[in-house]
Formats: C-alpha cells, structure tokens, sequence
C-alpha cells in the first residue's frame, strides 16, 4: 500500500503547482510525504546561482503547503545526482512510492526531461509521474517589435518560465492498466489489487500486438483473443472480489501498443494509466520497457510505474 511518498521538488512554477495540487496523492493513500530537492553537482553553471537562503525558504514554503494539507511531511535539500540521491533516500527511509512531475525546470523540460527520465530508468521502487501541462507560452509574451528593444527581449527570453497546472484531476477516477500478462504485468496488478484506495473505474487493456503477429499467425488471432479474454476475465474477477464498488471494463485491440494504448488514453479520458516494468539499471529504454517508456513519454494521463525489483 502507499503511505510514505518521496516528493522531488526542483522550486519551479511547475513544482509549486504540483504541491498545490497534492490532494490528489492522499486520493492514492499517501499520508507522509518526504519533499526532497537535490542541488545536481553535474550542473556547476547552475549550482553557482544558488542562493540556499532561498532554496532554505522556498522549500520551508512548499513544506508549509503540504502539512496544511494534512500530510505528515520531512524536507530536505541534498548535493548530488537527482535520481541517485533519490532512490538512496528512498532506500534509507523505506518510502513507498516516488512522485515526480513531468516538466519544471529540472524535474522536466521538453516531454519528460533529463531527471525524470533518469528517475524512471533508474528505478526500484513505484513511480508516479505527475504530468503537467503549460497554461502560458513564449508566445504570451509581449514582445516589442523595435530593433533597439532587442536587449529587453532577450532578457524576457531568459527569465521566462511558464505556468502549469494538472493535466487531469482525480486519479482514481478512471483508471487504465494495460498488460501484456507477463511477470512484470502480473506483478504490477497485484500491487494494484493490495490497494485500499476507491477506484472508480478500471479498463484492463490487452493489445493484440500486429507485429508479433504478423501474416503468419493471423489465421489463429480468434483462438488467441479467445485466450487472453480468459485471461482479462481472471484479472477483473481477482479485482471485483478485493474492490467491489469498483467498475470494470475489458478491453482488447488489435493494433501497435505504443499506438494503441496512447490512442485509449486520450479517447477514454483516463486519469491514471498503470504499467509494469523492470526497472533495472539506468538509461536503457529496453531496461525500462518501450512500451512503457513510450507512455511515460506521451500519455495525456499520470503514470504510475511499477517495477518488479519491489
């Protein structure tokens, strides 16, 4: 069960809108939560504009924000490699789950980001990755168009960071769990079913995938539907006797599953998509998954992924 969350915070707008945002984790259990940012040593430009009276208080701020919220919470501010520091935090206080947001100017950038997709590579335990989308632009901006304003321009460039917000609320309101029934996935959906928090609606999500397929194996595709229908069955009747105000819906395509489950997601409007992964080693897609990556990178939902090492 989730319980104790490690929160990584970089201080930007878009982690101030996650801490703002932070009913949604206690909608998952979470009651204590471990704010943690980390000064990356890799980054010396950035580390020499630091002014930690500043950092000091603008995590004593978020800190403030998540207590009024109910949550039990410990801050702290670390030298190091993010994802390393992290999970060695992690490890130490015996955390349940790690959230992390998709953008912010550390903890994101463009699609996922430098740290969070070390974070998730690197993984062994639960991660949720809140995903965020921008509210403002560049293009916002009012731009002087005189050639002599050029120097204020640039300045606005450098100084600008956009605002966010959640790209969906209420994470348990409509839940997808897409599996390919293999260890990873079997192990995923159990952690799923040891929950104790209210899920409205679940989707178990089965891609026929074309490719493995193919022209020689598409004459038996009704016995293998036929299959893995029993098989989606077994899972929901597993889930309906541990969750029985939950509703459940089976779903089966014939499709590409990085196509396939992005596509879902976006059409069915889902608040939470659940993947199983690896989670062994750092910084190789087929470490973590395609397939998973792939969502983490381009699913208009949070992610949760949950590796079979916990």
């Amino acid at each position: 069960m989730f319980k104790h969350a490690i929160v990584g915070t970089d201080l930007s707008k878009a982690s101030a809108k996650l801490i703002e945002s932070s009913d949604e984790f206690g909608k998952i259990g979470i009651e204590k939560i471990t704010l943690v940012h980390v000064l990356d040593l890799r980054n010396t430009q950035l580390l020499s504009s630091y002014k930690l009276d500043d950092i000091d208080n603008s995590i004593a701020f978020q800190k403030s924000i998540l207590e009024r919220k109910g949550f039990a919470v410990n801050a702290e501010v670390i030298f190091g490699i993010p994802s390393v520091e992290i999970e060695r935090k992690r490890k130490a206080i015996g955390a349940d789950l790690i959230i992390v947001g998709s953008n912010g100017s550390n903890w994101g950038g463009s699609v996922l980001g430098t740290t969070a997709t070390e974070v998730l590579h690197s993984m062994k335990s639960p991660v949720l990755l809140m995903v965020l989308k921008q509210t403002t632009s560049i293009d916002d901006l009012a731009f002087q168009k005189n050639f002599y304003e050029y120097e204020k321009l640039i300045k606005q460039l450098q100084s600008f960071e956009p605002d966010w917000e959640l790209y969906t609320q209420n994470l348990p309101e409509n839940i997808l769990f897409p599996t390919d029934f293999s260890d990873p996935s079997e192990h995923a959906f159990q952690c799923l079913l040891e929950q104790t928090f209210a899920i409205k609606r679940l989707t178990l999500l089965h891609v026929q995938d074309e490719v493995k397929i193919g022209s020689h194996l598409k004459n038996r595709l009704e016995e293998f539907n036929r299959i893995d229908n029993e098989r989606l069955n077994r899972l929901a009747q597993a889930f309906i006797q541990k969750h029985p105000e939950s509703e459940i819906v089976i779903k089966m395509i014939y499709g590409k599953p990085k196509k396939e489950i992005i596509k879902f997601i976006q059409n069915e409007r889902i608040t939470l998509t659940v993947l199983g992964s690896q989670g062994r080693g750092y910084l190789s897609e087929l470490v973590l998954g395609s397939v998973s990556y792939h969502v983490a990178r381009h699913a208009d939902s949070h992610v949760l992924l949950i590796p079979l090492t916990c």
